[in-house]
């Protein structure tokens, strides 16, 4: 007997180390395919030689886990590991209940073996570089429950046999390149809990939710956004089935329809609805104070018309219904909302009513609206705010000193309105403002910056300006009526990275204290009346610089002769640029005396030579005298007002009230110029897909960062002036043109493929638009303006304009060859002859 026993533990013995050798060498054939390991916390693992504990797994084994020699666990998540996966070594593993590889490098294929750990419940490849389809195999492994395979290159459609799964409750695929209807899929889950479709190519709707009421009573988190879905968001109002989601993302794909109600969803959070295309007025049931716990609502970018309704809600923390036809006045209350985006409406109105908004309120964006009045003066409101954005819309008068006291203010901008009167002395002293956007505004007086030098007598109240530094990163003055001398007291705004004062009136000399900003990156003055020298010290970091249009002289510091000659010219006519090579250089300074005196000899002799040729001219072209003169006073008169506009710019462009709506700004929730982090008043954004622009070198890889102003539909492609607008919007382009080309005659015939692939040379900027030099295949060359984002909202209302444009017909004119128009907002592009910039003036009076 007692040899039967001995007998039967010698062989349990020999059968689990047959085991247990089984699962090491499947480990170790798993590891031969790593290439790296950063973290070389994984050594052990590949020596067979290691120790095991008592458990039977190597001692130093990290993130594996075994139970009588067998592997039960392996997860090596998030520790650099980089090589060819050999997963369907690790499917000889019977035993094996966990398998996470998650944030590594691996590549491979899911392989049909997998099919085979029937002990398996937690599956995690994510965010790895695995490619191909997911085998019908997978749905064998009757005891999943979590399934991830999000951000990898799988594709294809899923198998079907999902209804097996009975256990599976986690599945998140988002981040592939997975098809199919999504109605299909649902049908066949069972009882998830938490399904991420999202960034996926999946289409169909997702009226099959309600049909399956298994899924529609256990669903707590559902994102399907960044597809290609269609149709409502449901086939009826089956809200009262989903009594337990809290997450509903069905952002960014087709969906059409009126928003539902959601008043039965008792236990939603977060509803996100924004860029589909609903209709209809947004219902109020989800704005009330009622048992919702709502706390998000984004329905920006969509087709929504009617006003806003009282927002009572105690819960809705962020409210984003920006990029819609959103009418009437701003409501009097918004509840407890911290985010209010309002943006790029039709809203209209006093802006004075937000002083009922209460303290809540953390960010408020009502750019792009109708919005008229001015900001008021209370003192005891917007404790919390941070961001304020009311740009482009209709508020006059002056602003109050209130802007200056809010303790946690970081970003202005109140551009493209119509206040005046000279800023507030506590602006520029505000404890956290780092953005402050003025520009496009009736602005007047100095600017209220104490001088930090005394000349003689004279005392300087340092009480206005405390001895800290002000925190500004970005300033922005540009287009207004400032004037008077720039006070030195600019060398203590230490941290600006971005200065625009361009179209002002200052005068004077720069303040030798602007070299003491260290972190300028960008710096316009152009368009003023500064004179003396460009001061020397500047940072040698600098990308951007422009002093055009006034009148400098003396030479040019020598780390700014990086810079182009249209960052000095026109104007500043005493300026010395070393490397021209022009009278003004020293080169050129030595010969002086004697090209004057050469000069004026030559001029004598090309003065009676050019008067004999003109009599024997005039006798020759006698019997044509009359029908020239009759088409020379005709040219004369247009040829004199095309003239008028060759000079310096205007101080101000006026911008139209009925046309200003038309601008866009943007409204995504954090905006960077310059490594400048702002943050924005709405949710917009947030889920976006990142998209990577390519190097510039044909039309559509041309990318700008300026900002838009209100365009002017025409302009020289050889503009005297080319002011870059700052601000935050950005202006994108595709990889590939495949909108709409129109164009207005059969003279030169070319498709929107080839302008994409044309060779593209920048010649010009300003603040609608940037214009390229283009050579199409067959050579012929246009001038292609790239306008800004958030140009024109209605592609009929824009091509009517255009087409008036393109019909006027005149020798001093630049004729319009046609436009683009892109299936995105960024993708507006105007076409006309190219007029080379040195012979304009030829071209005009030929």
């Amino acid at each position: 007997m007692r040899l039967v026993i001995l007998c039967f533990w010698i062989w349990a013995a020999s059968g689990a180390a047959a085991v247990a050798g089984s699962d090491m060498e499947a480990l170790l054939e798993f590891g031969r395919g790593i290439r790296q390991d950063p973290s070389r916390r994984q050594a052990a693992p590949w020596n067979p030689t290691s120790s095991s504990d008592s458990d039977g797994c190597p001692v130093d084994w990290h993130g594996v886990q075994c139970n009588g020699g067998q592997i039960l666990s392996i997860a090596f998540d998030g520790i650099g590991l980089v090589g060819n996966a050999s997963l369907s070594a690790l499917a000889r593993m019977t035993m094996l209940q966990n398998l996470s590889l998650s944030g590594n490098k691996l590549e491979g294929v899911l392989p049909r073996a997998l099919g085979s750990l029937a002990s398996l419940q937690h599956l995690d490849l994510s965010n790895n570089r695995f490619i191909g389809s997911i085998p019908a195999e997978l749905t064998k492994l009757s005891n999943l429950g979590h399934l991830n395979l999000s951000s990898n290159g799988f594709g294809g459609a899923l198998p079907v046999g999902f209804r097996s799964l009975r256990k599976l409750k986690y599945l998140d695929l988002r981040g592939n390149g997975f098809v199919g209807k999504l109605d299909d899929i649902f049908a066949q889950l069972q009882s998830p809990v938490h399904v991420d479709f999202s960034c996926n190519q999946f289409s169909g709707s997702l009226a099959s939710i309600s049909d399956n009421s298994s899924v529609a009573t256990t669903l707590q988190y559902l994102n399907v956004s960044h597809n290609v879905l269609s149709g409502p968001v449901f086939a009826s109002d089956p809200t009262p089935l989903f009594d337990s989601l809290e997450v509903f993302d069905t952002s960014y794909n087709a969906l059409t329809g009126n928003v539902p109600s959601f008043n039965f969803m008792i236990s939603l959070k977060v509803l996100l609805l924004q860029n589909n295309k609903f209709s209809g007025s947004i219902p109020e049931a989800l704005f009330r104070e009622t048992s919702m716990v709502l706390t998000q609502l984004d329905l920006s970018c969509n087709q929504l018309t009617g006003p806003i309704r009282r927002v009572t809600s105690v819960n809705l923390k962020y409210l984003n219904l920006s990029s819609n036809s959103l009418q009437g006045t701003l409501p009097i209350t918004f509840g407890s909302c911290s985010v209010v985006d309002l943006s790029r409406n039709m809203l209209s109105g006093n802006i004075s009513v937000v002083h009922t908004w209460g303290d809540y309120v953390e960010m408020i964006d009502l750019s792009s609206n109708r919005l008229t009045g001015t900001w008021p003066g209370q003192t005891t409101q917007f404790l919390r705010l941070t961001s304020l954005r009311i740009s482009n819309n209709l508020l006059a008068g002056e602003l109050p000193t209130v802007l200056g006291t809010y303790p946690e203010l970081i970003a202005i901008d109140l551009s493209l309105n119509q206040f005046h009167g000279a800023l507030p002395k506590n602006l520029f002293t505000a404890a956290k403002l780092t953005y402050l956007n003025l520009s496009g505004n009736n602005f007047a007086g100095t600017l209220p910056l104490p001088s930090s030098e005394t000349n003689n007598s004279t005392t300087v109240d340092l009480s206005v300006f405390p001895v800290q530094t002000s925190n500004l990163s970005f300033l922005d003055l540009s287009n207004n009526s400032f004037g008077g001398p720039l006070p030195s007291g600019i060398g203590r705004l230490s941290g600006l990275v971005l200065l625009d004062l361009c179209l002002n009136n200052f005068t004077g000399q720069i303040p030798t204290s602007i070299t003491k900003l260290k972190h300028l990156l960008h710096i316009d003055l152009s368009s003023n009346h500064f004179d003396g020298s460009i001061p020397d010290g500047l940072p040698d970091d600098l990308v951007e610089f422009n002093v055009s249009y006034n009148n400098f002289s003396g030479p040019v510091p020598s780390s700014l002769l990086k810079f182009p000659d249209s960052s000095f010219h026109p104007g500043n006519e005493l300026l010395v640029l070393p490397r021209s090579g022009s009278p003004n250089s020293p080169e050129g300074s030595g010969g002086r005396k004697h090209g004057m005196k050469r000069g004026i000899l030559y001029a004598l002799i090309a003065c009676v030579i050019v008067f004999v040729t003109g009599i024997i001219v005039l006798l020759l072209v006698h019997w044509k005298i009359s029908n020239w003169k009759s088409s020379e006073k005709g040219k004369g008169q247009h040829k004199n007002s095309v003239n008028q506009g060759q000079g310096a710019p205007q101080r101000r462009a006026e911008i139209p009230s009925s046309e200003i709506h038309d601008v866009s700004l943007g409204s995504s929730p954090s905006a960077e110029y310059g490594g400048i982090s702002v943050p924005r008043g709405g949710m917009e954004g947030q889920h976006e897909a990142q998209c990577v622009d390519q190097p510039t070198g044909s039309i559509s890889s041309l990318k700008d960062s300026s900002a838009s102003s209100m365009p002017s539909l025409i302009s020289s492609p050889s503009d005297v002036r080319s002011h870059h607008h700052h601000s935050i919007l950005r202006v994108h382009s595709p990889d590939k043109l495949v909108g709409d080309l129109h164009l207005f005659d059969n003279s030169v015939l070319f498709t929107a493929e080839e302008l994409s692939r044309a060779p593209a040379e920048m010649i010009g900027r300003s603040c609608h638009g940037t214009s390229y030099k283009a050579t199409l295949d067959n050579g012929y060359v246009l001038t292609v303006k790239w306008l800004k984002e958030g140009f024109a909202k209605s592609k009929k209302e824009f091509s009517r304009e255009i087409k008036k444009l393109g019909s006027v017909k005149h020798p001093s004119l630049v004729s319009l060859r046609g436009y683009y128009w892109g299936p995105k907002e960024h993708e507006r592009i105007i076409i006309s002859d190219y007029v080379d910039a040195t012979s304009l003036s030829t071209y005009l009076s030929d």
